[in-house]
């Protein structure tokens, strides 16, 4: 994913104000934790789910979670530069290629 050029410091502060409903979209539909990492303009989420299809599956249904995606949609685009689907805000994922469990 990634951010429209000038619009970040607005990604920035939805993100800072986002809805609660949303979070607890969030947690019901099984996530434990979200970091999104910003290089420029470029996107990075990283979450603990317990199971992640079944969280694409409940948040698709979740009129909340669908509202915040087209929020967002036009500050937002895919990471081909093109429009960001806010239909498909959760792709497949990358695989897991290493994770070491330090501590």
């Amino acid at each position: 994913m990634g951010i429209r050029e000038g619009q970040e410091e607005e990604y920035i502060r939805r993100h800072k104000e986002i809805w609660p409903e949303v979070v607890a979209g969030m947690l019901t539909s099984g996530v434990h934790s979200m970091s999104i990492y910003r290089a420029g303009r470029q996107l990075f989420l990283y979450m603990e789910v317990e199971n992640y299809a079944e969280m694409v599956r409940l948040l698709a249904d979740d009129p909340n979670s669908l509202r915040w995606e087209e929020y967002m949609a036009p500050i937002m685009e895919n990471a081909a530069g093109e429009d960001y689907d806010p239909n498909n805000p959760y792709p497949a994922g990358l695989p897991e290629v290493f994770h070491w469990p330090f501590g």
